[in-house]
């Protein structure tokens, strides 16, 4: 893909990402979740994931727009974080890395265009930047309804609504075994991550204001937290495929996600041995 194409894209992206901001502060918003490979999408309507039912609902405002409802889940040695958000036109994030947490999407209504690289970058200290690890190749894929996306650590990865309408996205973030703990919801620093940097909305009908410091932040206090955040589209990419590599299409976890699935469903159910908040 030529330089030129490159740039299209990226400007492309900036302009829609502004139309999803504008759609988002209207307070339009809604509920819902991902996992497998790349190019292993799910097409069955009884794929559902419940959300726990909280006694009390927490929703943040992200620095780039997005209204996230939160609740964080643990049993025994296993954590998450998930998240619910509606998404505007051409809205989602732009290529970051996750160090600390793999992550599930599921895509109710599919019209996501998501990307992820083949090369892993495993250290948070040296970035897939010029400077540094140097810039990777994305790999594309087009979600359909009901689709389970995994997202594994250390691959540059992101997605944008492709479409002209407000579409559902689930997230799901697992504590990795092996990374820092992080106060007050033991998930990995995802949480922590997006509520630090973003703002708590107390009332839907009127969001906070974002600052220009809470953009900067997104970026800047990133790797405190195990991710890698571009600053702009082609940070952290050299070229854009459609032709996913058998490695990318046939990554997935199915025994966390289903673990977790039931971890849900049990907390819904009334299992004490299951917290979520």
């Amino acid at each position: 893909m030529s330089q030129s194409r490159l740039t299209q894209i990226a400007k492309k992206s900036i302009v829609l990402k502004l139309i999803s901001f504008f759609l988002v502060t209207l307070g339009i918003l809604g509920l819902l979740f991902a996992s497998k490979g790349i190019a292993q999408v799910a097409n069955k309507d009884t794929m559902i994931i419940p959300f726990p039912n909280l006694a009390k609902e927490s929703y943040t405002l992200t620095p780039v727009g997005e209204i996230f409802k939160f609740a964080t889940c643990t049993r025994k040695d296993l954590t998450f974080t998930m998240s619910s958000a509606m998404i505007g036109p051409g809205g989602g994030p732009i290529p970051h890395v996750h160090h600390y947490t793999p992550e599930w999407f599921w895509t109710p209504k599919g019209g996501y265009e998501l990307f992820e690289s083949e090369q892993e970058f495993p250290s948070v200290n040296n970035p897939p930047t010029a400077e540094a690890a140097g810039k990777t190749k994305i790999y594309t894929v087009q979600t359909k309804p009901n689709g389970i996306i995994y997202g594994p650590r250390f691959h540059v990865h992101g997605f944008t609504n492709a479409t002209n309408e407000m579409l559902p996205i689930t997230f799901i973030w697992m504590r990795a075994n092996d990374v820092p703990d992080f106060l007050p919801y033991h998930d990995g620093g995802i949480r922590e991550y997006f509520e630090e940097t973003g703002f708590k909305i107390d009332d839907l009908n009127k969001l906070p204001e974002i600052t220009n410091a809470s953009r900067a932040a997104f970026a800047t206090d990133a790797p405190k937290y195990g991710i890698n955040q571009s600053t702009f589209f082609l940070q952290y990419v050299k070229e854009i495929s459609d032709k996913i590599p058998t490695s990318l299409a046939t990554m997935k976890d199915d025994q966390n996600l289903n673990a977790m699935i039931k971890m849900i469903e049990d907390f819904n159910s009334g299992d004490k041995s299951v917290s979520c908040i």
